[in-house]
């Protein structure tokens, strides 16, 4: 049987949202979805690892993004700030977490859904 190693600290990012800020004007959101995932380098275990998609409040919406240990995308997040390094929208942004249920709402209100995950 598989053990799966979790940090409980990584249970916001379950079906989250955080509104990305720069210069103090909300710039976009960020979905976040926490899941498991199996390695050959760890058979015995299974191991988090967080998707994210990008959506800016021009409508464009960024290709889907997977991370996992040792964490480079949630490492900043914890932080306070995302870094942008592609594209029109390149730069960092301050993150804040919505509430579990405006999390919900803006991810309905921008149309995603779990199985884009």
């Amino acid at each position: 049987m598989l053990k799966r190693d979790h940090d409980s600290a990584l249970d916001v990012f379950d079906r989250g949202c955080l509104v990305l800020r720069r210069g103090g004007h909300v710039a976009g959101h960020l979905a976040t979805l926490l899941s498991t995932f199996w390695s050959p380098g760890r058979p015995l275990t299974l191991q988090d690892r967080v998707w994210f998609v990008v959506v800016w409040d021009d409508g464009e919406r960024e290709s889907l993004i997977e991370d996992y240990p040792p964490w480079s995308y949630v490492t900043e997040i914890q932080a306070g700030v995302l870094v942008w390094e592609s594209g029109p929208h390149q730069g960092e942004y301050t993150v804040a977490w919505l509430s579990d249920g405006e999390a919900a709402a803006r991810w309905e209100a921008l149309g995603i859904t779990v199985d884009e995950f």
